[in-house]
């Protein structure tokens, strides 16, 4: 891979995260796209952010904290853009966001990312992550299928009552079948598939545990209500009051629900299953006798509540989302603050139960009870939650995070790390225009790359972060960073490499491409002190990028215009940034 003579010494000179800087220069173009700022038209959030705040103030009171200081307007706005979009702002973005004085910038900026079709993205991943187990095998279920049918809800701002309603009680093809290794490409992709014709992607979730009614019914629990009844599967609950006949009269509600391949199995094609409901529970040959016994029960809800109708799932959903359910409201709102602060009032957020009480109750009680009362309307959430002074908060230590009154810094989800990676560098324009139709092979190779290596729990609250070897040198030594941050004619570096002005407005640039800041001035000093003395350095011979590789092949076909030792020291200036640690969190 690419050769970096100075590299430690370029990552001695980063200095921690500070906002900050001043002035303003033009910016290479950038992907994705700002969203349209004329679909700023959201319903009015009333008081519900100020209600926070007073409720928020009382616990730091009580708990004799210190809120943090607030945020700069950069952190707000990469920190906005990483939770509700997944990727960076572009530098213009940046740029134009730093230099407007109105007061309601910040909320602007917030509608426009809830506006934005990179929005529905984003949360379809992560519900695809939440929802899908890591294990289900590939020839089970449809990813893609799944992914764009949860895309399309986020798109449409579906209810989150309506999307798990269909969830729990869906019927239907599971996928449009076709070449497997199709299927599993377009699932690694961010590349938007619309929903096929005559194909439900909800039922995939239902697939998933084909065979497995026990396993069916504790996600369901787990995952919108945040109840772990699974616990009670085998004894009743040591520390909560389920007991196993509990847990099996709610399992019966899935007794009757049926996965059926829709064909033959054939090598190397995709398989769809039809979900469908019978009359009566009917365990395969292969069932457990506790799924015998759970097809013979009459099926009931947590609270008892029967299901005495000819599709109790259907029943048991209706139930699940009513507005009257303790649990439902809370939990959601529980994940989503967990997602966006680091930690939720309750942890891990899928265990709400009386024995686990949650930090700043009052908080939680009221946001969930304004989600429940405004229709489970979950971008009414996600700008309530940007709004709120703990969200707008710096950095601070931990007895400030525990709080909420300090923000707490995390290692950006792997997903969200390539995708930032591809902004800064501009490269994904580049595979596209070089490998064609292989590209998507390529990204989908990245996408299960970066799984594998950075994969964290992203509703894990950790107060420490221990990267990992194979983390550190994929971003150090692999090919992405490396030809990222190479001079190669047309891209993120050469533009900034020809741009006017000095030393101090080309630094600016990178930073902003990375790090969605301004250098300060003393960050300024030491790197022009750097690129002065590569400049002074007796020049060794630099051949050209000559990796192999797909990325080694947009090297050789792009070309490089590092020239000179400054040149190449921009080049290691652009890596460091990339691989710094300020880079690769979310603070």
């Amino acid at each position: 891979m690419l050769r970096r003579t100075s590299a430690w010494v370029a990552l001695a000179l980063l200095s921690a995260c500070s906002g900050g800087g001043a002035g303003g220069l033009p910016s290479p173009s950038a992907t994705p796209s700002a969203p349209r700022k004329d679909a700023a038209t959201a319903p009015a959030t009333t008081d519900i952010p100020q209600r926070v705040d007073a409720l928020l103030e009382a616990e730091w009171k009580a708990a004799g904290v210190s809120p943090a200081k607030p945020a700069t307007d950069a952190q707000f706005l990469r920190r906005a853009w990483l939770d509700l979009v997944g990727t960076l702002p572009p530098p213009e973005v940046v740029t134009s966001f730093l230099a407007d004085p109105a007061p309601d910038k910040r909320a602007r900026a917030v509608d426009a990312l809830l506006a934005s079709p990179h929005f529905a993205e984003r949360w379809a991943a992560y519900w695809e992550d939440v929802l899908l187990r890591d294990d289900a095998k590939g020839n089970l279920v449809d990813r893609a299928a799944f992914r764009a049918w949860l895309r399309a809800r986020f798109a449409d701002n579906t209810p989150w009552d309506h999307v798990v309603r269909e969830l729990v009680g869906a019927t239907g093809k599971s996928s449009p079948g076709g070449p497997a290794r199709e299927r599993r490409m377009a699932a690694q992709n961010a590349a938007a598939e619309a929903e096929a014709e005559g194909v439900n992607g909800a039922t995939n979730w239902i697939v998933q545990y084909r065979g497995g009614v026990e396993d069916l019914a504790g996600a369901t629990a787990r995952t919108f209500l945040g109840v772990q009844i699974q616990c009670a599967q085998c004894h009743d609950h040591k520390t909560e009051n389920w007991t196993t006949t509990d847990f099996r009269r709610f399992a019966a509600a899935f007794a009757r629900t049926r996965v059926k391949p829709v064909e033959e199995k054939e090598k190397g094609m995709a398989r769809a299953f039809e979900v469908e409901d019978g009359k009566r529970g009917r365990p395969g040959k292969k069932a457990t006798d506790e799924a015998r016994e759970i097809a013979t029960l009459a099926p009931a809800a947590l609270d008892g509540t029967a299901l005495a109708g000819e599709v109790p799932r259907a029943e048991l959903a209706a139930w699940i989302t009513s507005p009257t359910n303790p649990w439902f409201g809370k939990a959601l709102v529980n994940r989503v603050w967990g997602l966006f602060f680091g930690h939720g009032f309750v942890e891990p957020v899928d265990d709400l139960r009386p024995s686990n009480p949650p930090r700043a109750k009052a908080v939680l009680d009221a946001l969930a009870a304004d989600f429940v009362e405004h229709g489970h309307d979950l971008k009414r959430l996600l700008r309530t939650v940007c709004a709120t002074r703990a969200y707008g908060l710096a950095a601070g230590p931990p007895a400030a995070e525990a709080t909420f009154a300090a923000f707490a810094p995390r290692r950006l989800p792997a997903p969200v790390l390539l995708d930032a990676v591809l902004a800064a560098t501009r490269l994904d324009p580049w595979i596209e225009d070089t490998l064609g139709e292989r590209a998507d092979a390529l990204r989908a190779k990245m996408r299960e790359r970066f799984r594998f290596v950075f994969d964290v729990d992203e509703d894990g609250a950790r107060a420490e972060f221990d990267g990992t070897i194979p983390q550190a040198l994929l971003l150090l030594n692999g090919p992405l960073v490396g030809y990222g941050s190479t001079a190669l004619s047309g891209g993120a570096l050469a533009d900034v490499l020809v741009m006017p002005g000095g030393d101090a407005a080309k630094i600016e640039a990178l930073y902003l491409r990375t790090l969605s800041r301004r250098p300060t001035a003393e960050e300024i000093s030491r790197w022009v002190q750097f690129l002065d003395e590569a400049a002074a350095a007796s020049e060794e011979h630099a051949a050209p990028p000559n990796g192999s590789g797909p990325l080694g092949k947009i090297g050789k076909k792009r070309g490089w215009v590092a020239k000179t030792p400054r040149d190449r020291a921009y080049e290691d200036l652009f890596w460091t940034l990339l691989d710094s640690s300020e880079f690769a969190f979310q603070h």
